[in-house]
């Protein structure tokens, strides 16, 4: 671990490395709710910017890739007052699999790390990244669109906890070009909008989940950090935050198959109505092949249906290749439609409303979102006071497996030993350092880890201006 920042200054130059410390509401939470151990190592160690497991694993779409296809139909909203268009929707879709593509190739798993069932699981995946684009723009943009007017997407600022140079609380660029040593929380706003014919404002963070449920839902309505997005609203959009919402988008479970045709089929594929239906196979000229969209479901006239014992599951993305007389008709009829679009489209209202769902409005809680930042400030002092002492330990010469510095480590940021609250297969990364497994004493040169990279543009350029920024630095995995 190198020095956490450098000391206060009273310089009023143009520093050449921003000087802030920085913190943001994933490590906070983290090390609060969790484990202090985690968020050390996540965030502070090796080169005061963490470590994170080495990724060898296929990768699975995860919550960035909404992130971004929310921010594009959202930039046109703000841009022309308009909803997407159909061409823009498509290639937006089609640019993000193709990215999520690129990703599983530089990984190596269209090559020697390929197979039959590799190349199944990456068809999922990008089937599961066109459902929640389509599902995104079919069922909540609209609505956006009629009651609210767009006026920031995923803008990302700082918020001053504390100022050493005394410029203006709004101004980062002053604080950084003084050479400020204060604490600043790196903000990202997902989505924030102007309520038609009002002039008060509401707040959308997106959220997703392979395990929604009422517990699930219930969380948002105390939980103060969700307001964080709307500090500083007022000075710099001119109007008040006065709604909360969470637009979740439920990815469904990855699991195997409960009733899997082959004894030995043990592959775990993602539960969502997104990206398998049930298919029963033709029979010509006696019976065309027929697609129901779940093995249960209430029709919007509110019949329940169920597929018939023929009916087996199968991937939506499969359709292509299908001559089921429906999908046929409307292909003709539209060449450029996508078996992902067109699975979405005729997907009943009661499968949709547990796919993506609206939660809210909420209140924002002025009163625990101002203890909430008295607790980031407090919090951010003993981190960095923390950090240094096992910084001079280091200067010292007592290294990272040492004696001295573990039994240091253990009384300034202990380990909360809650490695597996979700269970062994979901169980904290940092679980081989924590009790010791081999390579633990060089996590990073055993091979198991490497630097993180961070993700918040202002941590990262302090990181390339230090030059500690290492080419093998990789974002972890965001979590559900």
């Amino acid at each position: 671990m190198t020095m956490p920042t450098t000391p206060p200054t009273t310089t009023t130059t143009t520093p050449t490395v921003p000087l802030l410390w920085f913190t943001d509401r994933s490590r906070f939470k983290l090390g609060t709710s969790r484990c202090a151990r985690a968020r050390f190592l996540g965030y502070h160690a090796h080169n005061s910017y963490g470590i994170t497991l080495r990724k060898h694993a296929l990768p699975l779409v995860t919550g960035i890739f909404v992130h971004r296809i929310l921010e594009a139909y959202a930039s046109v909203l703000k841009q022309d007052d308009r909803l997407p268009a159909l061409g823009e929707v498509r290639e937006i879709i089609a640019s993000l699999v193709t990215e999520y593509e690129a990703s599983v190739e530089a990984r190596g798993y269209r090559g020697i790390l390929g197979g039959p069932d590799t190349e199944e699981t990456i068809a999922e995946q990008a089937a599961l990244i066109s459902g929640l684009g389509w599902v995104l723009r079919l069922k909540f943009l609209p609505w956006l669109h009629q009651t609210y007017q767009v006026v920031a997407v995923e803008q990302e600022r700082l918020h001053l906890l504390d100022c050493s140079c005394g410029a203006p609380p709004l101004d980062a660029a002053e604080h950084l070009r003084r050479g400020c040593t204060g604490k600043a929380i790196m903000l990202r706003t997902d989505l924030l909008a102007r309520r038609r014919g009002a002039q008060t404002l509401a707040y959308f963070e997106c959220k997703t989940t392979g395990w929604e449920s009422e517990a699930w839902a219930e969380q948002w309505e105390t939980d103060a950090q969700l307001a964080l997005g709307t500090v500083d609203a007022a000075e710099l959009w001119g109007a008040e935050v006065t709604e909360l919402y969470i637009v979740g988008l439920n990815k469904g479970r990855r699991m195997r198959d409960r009733y899997a045709e082959a004894a030995d089929d043990t592959r775990k594929k993602q539960q969502s109505p997104l990206c398998y239906g049930y298919c029963r196979p033709g029979n010509p000229p006696l019976a065309a092949e027929d697609w129901l969209p779940s093995y249960e479901w209430v029709t919007d006239n509110g019949e329940v249906k169920r597929a018939s014992r023929a009916h087996r599951r199968r991937g939506v993305w499969t359709l292509g290749e299908s001559e089921w007389p429906v999908w046929r008709a409307y292909l003709n009829s539209n060449p450029g439609l996508t078996p992902e679009e067109f699975w979405v489209r005729s997907l009943p209202a009661s499968i949709l409303d547990k796919v993506c769902f609206i939660l809210g409005p909420m209140n924002r809680q002025d009163q625990q979102l101002q203890g909430l930042l008295r607790g980031f400030l407090g919090e951010e002092r003993r981190w960095q006071e923390a950090c240094w002492s096992l910084y001079d330990l280091q200067t010292q010469g007592h290294g990272w497996a040492s004696e001295t510095y573990q039994n240091a480590l253990d009384t300034l940021i202990p380990c909360s030993w809650a490695c597996r609250p979700f269970g062994k297969e979901h169980q904290c990364e940092f679980v081989p350092v924590c009790h010791r497994h081999q390579g633990w004493d060089d996590p990073v040169g055993s091979g198991a880890y490497q630097p993180r990279l961070p993700h918040h543009d202002p941590e990262l350029q302090q990181a390339q201006a230090r030059g500690l920024l290492v080419a093998e630095a990789d974002a972890p995995d965001d979590e559900e």
